[in-house]
Protein backbone atom coordinates (compact mmCIF):
# COMPACT_ATOMS: atom_id res chain seq x y z
CA UNK A 1 0.00 0.00 0.00
CA UNK A 2 1.45 3.35 -1.05
CA UNK A 3 0.66 5.32 2.11
CA UNK A 4 2.58 8.37 0.92
CA UNK A 5 0.41 8.63 -2.20
CA UNK A 6 -2.86 8.06 -0.33
CA UNK A 7 -2.16 10.73 2.29
CA UNK A 8 -0.86 13.22 -0.26
CA UNK A 9 -4.06 12.90 -2.28
CA UNK A 10 -6.08 13.78 0.82
CA UNK A 11 -4.09 16.77 2.05
CA UNK A 12 -2.27 17.94 -1.10
CA UNK A 13 1.00 18.48 0.77
CA UNK A 14 4.41 16.87 0.47
CA UNK A 15 4.46 13.54 2.36
CA UNK A 16 7.57 11.62 3.39
CA UNK A 17 7.77 8.11 4.76
CA UNK A 18 10.64 6.27 6.47
CA UNK A 19 11.03 3.32 8.81
CA UNK A 20 10.60 4.30 12.48
CA UNK A 21 13.94 2.79 13.50
CA UNK A 22 15.72 4.83 10.86
CA UNK A 23 13.88 7.97 11.95
CA UNK A 24 15.02 7.39 15.52
CA UNK A 25 18.59 6.85 14.36
CA UNK A 26 18.49 10.05 12.30
CA UNK A 27 17.36 12.00 15.36
CA UNK A 28 20.14 10.52 17.52
CA UNK A 29 22.68 11.33 14.78
CA UNK A 30 21.45 14.90 14.53
CA UNK A 31 20.86 15.73 18.18
CA UNK A 32 21.72 12.79 20.40
CA UNK A 33 24.12 10.01 21.29
CA UNK A 34 25.37 9.46 17.73
CA UNK A 35 26.06 13.12 17.02
CA UNK A 36 29.85 12.73 17.18
CA UNK A 37 29.89 9.20 15.76
CA UNK A 38 31.64 8.38 12.48
CA UNK A 39 30.49 4.77 12.20
CA UNK A 40 27.42 4.41 14.41
CA UNK A 41 24.59 1.97 14.94
CA UNK A 42 21.18 2.73 16.40
CA UNK A 43 19.14 -0.18 17.76
CA UNK A 44 15.56 0.54 18.79
CA UNK A 45 14.70 -2.24 21.23
CA UNK A 46 10.92 -2.31 21.52
CA UNK A 47 8.11 -4.24 19.83
CA UNK A 48 10.77 -5.41 17.40
CA UNK A 49 14.33 -4.23 16.83
CA UNK A 50 14.61 -1.17 14.59
CA UNK A 51 17.93 -0.26 13.05
CA UNK A 52 19.83 2.64 11.58
CA UNK A 53 23.45 2.26 10.50
CA UNK A 54 25.74 5.18 9.73
CA UNK A 55 29.00 4.57 7.85
CA UNK A 56 31.35 7.53 7.46
CA UNK A 57 28.54 9.61 8.93
CA UNK A 58 26.06 8.63 6.21
CA UNK A 59 22.83 6.69 6.78
CA UNK A 60 22.92 3.31 5.03
CA UNK A 61 19.38 3.20 3.62
CA UNK A 62 19.67 -0.44 2.50
CA UNK A 63 20.52 -1.81 5.95
CA UNK A 64 17.00 -2.08 7.25
CA UNK A 65 16.81 -4.31 10.30
CA UNK A 66 19.31 -6.06 12.49
CA UNK A 67 16.25 -7.59 14.12
CA UNK A 68 16.12 -10.25 11.43
CA UNK A 69 19.69 -11.49 11.53
CA UNK A 70 19.77 -15.09 12.72
CA UNK A 71 21.31 -15.59 16.14
CA UNK A 72 19.91 -19.04 16.95
CA UNK A 73 19.92 -21.87 14.42
CA UNK A 74 16.50 -23.55 14.24
CA UNK A 75 15.35 -21.07 16.88
CA UNK A 76 12.02 -19.43 17.68
CA UNK A 77 9.65 -18.56 14.87
CA UNK A 78 9.80 -14.86 14.00
CA UNK A 79 6.94 -12.77 12.61
CA UNK A 80 8.96 -12.44 9.40
CA UNK A 81 8.61 -16.17 8.81
CA UNK A 82 12.20 -17.17 9.59
CA UNK A 83 13.45 -19.00 12.66
CA UNK A 84 15.97 -17.69 15.18
CA UNK A 85 15.81 -13.96 14.41
CA UNK A 86 17.41 -11.51 16.83
CA UNK A 87 14.14 -9.78 17.68
CA UNK A 88 12.52 -13.13 18.53
CA UNK A 89 14.96 -13.23 21.45
CA UNK A 90 15.91 -9.66 22.30
CA UNK A 91 12.93 -7.37 21.70
CA UNK A 92 11.22 -5.85 24.72
CA UNK A 93 7.98 -7.45 23.53
CA UNK A 94 9.52 -10.90 23.90
CA UNK A 95 10.89 -10.10 27.36
CA UNK A 96 7.50 -8.86 28.59
CA UNK A 97 5.70 -11.86 27.09
CA UNK A 98 8.06 -14.26 28.85
CA UNK A 99 7.51 -12.48 32.17
CA UNK A 100 3.72 -12.56 31.74
CA UNK A 101 3.87 -16.27 30.91
CA UNK A 102 6.09 -17.04 33.89
CA UNK A 103 3.77 -15.20 36.27
CA UNK A 104 0.68 -16.58 34.51
CA UNK A 105 -0.77 -13.09 34.17
CA UNK A 106 -1.42 -11.83 30.65
CA UNK A 107 -2.99 -8.65 32.04
CA UNK A 108 0.31 -7.21 33.31
CA UNK A 109 0.92 -3.84 31.67
CA UNK A 110 4.37 -2.55 30.76
CA UNK A 111 4.20 -0.32 33.84
CA UNK A 112 3.26 -3.31 36.02
CA UNK A 113 6.27 -5.22 34.72
CA UNK A 114 8.58 -2.27 35.34
CA UNK A 115 7.30 -1.98 38.92
CA UNK A 116 7.78 -5.71 39.39
CA UNK A 117 11.38 -5.59 38.19
CA UNK A 118 12.09 -2.75 40.59
CA UNK A 119 11.02 -4.97 43.49
CA UNK A 120 13.92 -7.07 44.79
CA UNK A 121 11.59 -9.85 45.95
CA UNK A 122 9.59 -10.05 42.74
CA UNK A 123 12.53 -9.85 40.33
CA UNK A 124 13.93 -13.11 41.72
CA UNK A 125 10.96 -14.91 40.10
CA UNK A 126 12.15 -13.94 36.63
CA UNK A 127 15.91 -13.65 37.16
CA UNK A 128 16.72 -16.48 34.75
CA UNK A 129 14.56 -14.84 32.07
CA UNK A 130 16.46 -11.56 32.46
CA UNK A 131 19.83 -13.33 32.27
CA UNK A 132 18.94 -15.13 29.05
CA UNK A 133 17.44 -11.97 27.57
CA UNK A 134 20.58 -9.94 28.28
CA UNK A 135 22.78 -12.68 26.80
CA UNK A 136 20.89 -12.60 23.50
CA UNK A 137 20.69 -8.80 23.45
CA UNK A 138 24.45 -8.56 23.95
CA UNK A 139 25.17 -11.08 21.18
CA UNK A 140 23.30 -8.98 18.63
CA UNK A 141 24.94 -5.74 19.75
CA UNK A 142 28.38 -7.33 19.58
CA UNK A 143 27.61 -8.66 16.08
CA UNK A 144 26.51 -5.26 14.80
CA UNK A 145 29.48 -3.49 16.37
CA UNK A 146 31.87 -5.93 14.71
CA UNK A 147 30.17 -6.03 11.30
CA UNK A 148 29.83 -2.24 11.05
CA UNK A 149 33.16 -1.43 12.71
CA UNK A 150 31.16 0.87 14.98
CA UNK A 151 32.59 3.49 17.27
CA UNK A 152 29.19 3.85 18.96
CA UNK A 153 26.12 1.69 19.44
CA UNK A 154 23.09 3.65 20.63
CA UNK A 155 20.21 1.79 22.26
CA UNK A 156 16.74 3.29 22.18
CA UNK A 157 13.13 2.22 22.02
CA UNK A 158 11.16 1.23 25.10
CA UNK A 159 14.34 -0.36 26.49
CA UNK A 160 15.21 3.09 27.85
CA UNK A 161 12.31 2.89 30.35
CA UNK A 162 14.00 -0.17 31.88
CA UNK A 163 17.52 1.24 31.84
CA UNK A 164 17.95 1.18 35.62
CA UNK A 165 17.30 -2.55 35.63
CA UNK A 166 18.81 -3.72 32.34
CA UNK A 167 21.56 -1.38 31.18
CA UNK A 168 24.25 -2.24 33.72
CA UNK A 169 23.53 -5.93 33.19
CA UNK A 170 23.96 -5.41 29.46
CA UNK A 171 27.26 -3.56 29.84
CA UNK A 172 28.55 -6.35 32.07
CA UNK A 173 27.61 -9.02 29.55
CA UNK A 174 29.14 -7.06 26.66
CA UNK A 175 32.29 -6.74 28.71
CA UNK A 176 32.34 -10.52 28.97
CA UNK A 177 31.73 -11.43 25.32
CA UNK A 178 33.36 -8.62 23.32
CA UNK A 179 37.01 -8.95 22.43
CA UNK A 180 39.35 -6.33 23.96
CA UNK A 181 39.70 -4.41 20.69
CA UNK A 182 35.92 -4.07 20.35
CA UNK A 183 35.46 -3.03 23.97
CA UNK A 184 38.10 -0.35 23.59
CA UNK A 185 36.74 0.97 20.32
CA UNK A 186 32.96 0.80 20.78
CA UNK A 187 30.96 3.01 23.12
CA UNK A 188 27.58 1.70 24.23
CA UNK A 189 25.13 4.53 24.88
CA UNK A 190 21.46 4.99 25.64
CA UNK A 191 19.40 7.16 23.30
CA UNK A 192 19.60 10.77 24.46
CA UNK A 193 16.12 11.40 23.06
CA UNK A 194 14.63 8.33 24.70
CA UNK A 195 11.62 6.68 23.10
CA UNK A 196 10.69 9.98 21.39
CA UNK A 197 13.62 9.72 18.97
CA UNK A 198 11.47 8.29 16.17
CA UNK A 199 8.98 11.15 16.38
CA UNK A 200 11.77 13.72 16.32
CA UNK A 201 13.57 11.97 13.47
CA UNK A 202 10.42 11.98 11.34
CA UNK A 203 10.62 15.76 11.23
CA UNK A 204 14.11 15.52 9.69
CA UNK A 205 13.46 13.34 6.63
CA UNK A 206 12.12 15.98 4.22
Amino acid sequence: MNIEKIIKEKIDKPVYLKNDGMCAGIAEKEYGSLKDSYNGVFLGIGTGIGTAVFIHGKLMEDIRSAGHMIIERNGRKCNCGKNGCYEAYASMKVLKTQIRNRLKNEELSSKDILNLLQNSDEISKVEDILEEYIEYLAIGISNMARICSSDTVCIGGSFVYYKDILFDRLLCELGRIMIPMEKEKTKIKLATLGNDAGIIGATLIY
